[in-house]
């Protein structure tokens, strides 16, 4: 039986991926929450902004406003994108692999590389605003909520890697596009807003009619249902990962004319 993973595709993605320029990138994107909540834990309290705001903020603007999807549109489309650029790609399709292990291997590798710059600037920022923090449900509600995210964004930015050499910027269109301006002024776009599946996983992991992932006192936008997130979530992923197998597909079909 074939293993659904391949170890020696994984390793070498990850060091394509972790090269030093985008490793340094990756701990300055993931410890900017952290510096902000530094300033917050020295200087918040004596403006009077609560923790539980504080941290909800962060969480919504910053974390999934920004370093998520800026993690997994780096990441995802890398995860081939440096062998589209470097013109390797040839000789990865030439050996005996299955294309879906491929893609599975690489998606992975993608997904725990996004991971990787997203989970600690949630976590170590909830660590570093003191001892009024929201209990640990609320940072494991949170992180639940990246989770999810990382693995739809991954999923779709992946073939965006594969079909063009501007797959950065085609990722880049769709966050500023629909993640920043539709989903904020068009309701109905938020349903394709992945940033929106991350605050509704959050919200229904620890939100009451009256709270807004769970923080005491404060409220917002209302999140979108769970049924939502499933539905549009799975579109999303199923639909990114079997664009991805057939770009693979063709792409070795059309080295061999």
């Amino acid at each position: 039986m074939t293993a659904p993973l391949n170890r020696t595709v994984m390793w070498l993605t990850f060091r394509q991926l972790f090269v030093r320029k985008r490793l340094i990138a990756s701990v300055l994107l993931a410890l900017a929450p952290v510096a902000v909540s530094v300033l917050f834990h020295r200087n918040g309290r004596n403006v009077g902004e609560p923790t539980a705001v504080f941290l909800q903020q962060l969480y919504e603007l910053l974390v999934i406003g920004v370093i998520l999807p800026l993690a997994a549109v780096i990441f995802a489309t890398g995860a081939f994108g440096v062998d589209l650029e470097e013109g390797t790609i040839v000789h990865l399709l030439v050996k005996p692999l299955p294309r879906w292990q491929l893609v599975a291997s690489r998606y992975v590798v993608a997904v725990i590389a996004t991971l990787s710059v997203s989970l600690p600037a949630v976590i170590l920022s909830w660590l570093v605003v003191g001892a009024d923090r929201p209990e640990a449900s609320v940072l494991l509600a949170m992180a639940a909520g990246v989770a999810a995210a990382s693995l739809v964004y991954s999923a779709v930015f992946l073939p965006l890697g594969i079909t063009s050499r501007r797959a950065l910027v085609l990722g880049l269109l769709y966050i500023v596009v629909v993640e920043f301006l539709l989903a904020r002024i068009a309701p109905g776009v938020r349903a394709l807003s992945i940033g929106q599946y991350a605050l509704g996983v959050s919200s229904a992991l620890t939100a009451t009619d009256s709270q807004v992932l769970g923080f005491p006192g404060v409220r917002g936008p209302q999140p979108l249902a769970m049924s939502t997130v499933w539905v549009m979530g799975s579109i999303l992923l199923v639909g990114g990962l079997a664009v991805a197998l057939r770009k693979i597909t063709t792409f070795e079909a059309a080295e061999r004319l």
